[in-house]
C-alpha cells in the first residue's frame, strides 16, 4: 500500500497519507487528540494522519529506530468520532522519523500500514504506537501532490 509522511513547512504540520486517495477511500470519521488526528474511511481503515504539533516541539531521542520487522494485516479501528489521549511525539535528530506513542503498554506486534508507516499493538490489540519513517519536507503541498499523482499512474498501469 502506498503512503508516507510529508511535513508541510508553511503549516508546521505533518500529513501522512495511508493508501491511495480515490472514491473507495474517503474520509468518514476520526479519532483525535489536541495534536494528532487519525482519519478513517467508511470501512474503519486508517487513511490519513495529521500531526499539528510543530516538529520543533517533538522530543528528540538518540535511540529511536524504525521497527525492522512487521506483518501485513487488514487493520480496522473500532472507535469513531472520539477523543484520544494526547500521544507522546518522539523524533530522531534529522526529524525524518516520528514515533507517536499512544500508550505506555508494551507493544507486542507490528503491522505495516504502508512501507514507511507501522502500527504497533499491545497484548489487548489496542493501538500502542505509530511509527512514520522517511518523512519528506514539503512546500506548498508539491511533494504530496506529486506522490499522489505517481500513485495514480502506477495503479493505472
Amino acid at each position: 500500500m502506498p503512503g508516507r509522511g510529508f511535513y508541510q513547512l508553511e503549516e508546521d504540520a505533518l500529513y501522512v497519507q495511508i493508501g491511495m486517495f480515490d472514491p473507495r477511500y474517503r474520509f468518514f470519521s476520526y479519532l483525535e487528540s489536541q495534536s494528532v488526528q487519525l482519519e478513517l474511511d467508511r470501512q474503519a481503515r486508517l487513511i490519513f494522519i495529521e500531526v499539528t504539533q510543530p516538529r520543533r516541539h517533538w522530543e528528540v531521542s538518540d535511540d529511536l529506530q524504525f521497527p525492522q520487522a512487521a506483518e501485513v494485516a487488514d487493520l480496522r479501528w473500532l472507535d469513531f468520532r472520539d477523543t484520544i489521549r494526547e500521544p507522546r511525539l518522539s523524533t530522531n535528530h534529522s526529524r525524518s522519523l516520528l514515533h507517536v506513542q499512544f500508550s505506555s503498554r508494551l507493544p507486542l506486534r507490528n503491522f505495516y500500514l504502508t512501507r514507511d508507516v507501522i502500527a504497533q499493538l499491545d497484548a489487548s490489540d489496542r493501538l500502542a504506537a505509530i511509527w512514520i519513517n522517511d518523512i519528506e519536507d514539503d512546500l506548498a503541498g508539491r511533494a504530496i501532490a506529486s506522490f499522489r499523482k505517481r500513485c495514480r499512474r502506477e495503479a493505472a498501469s
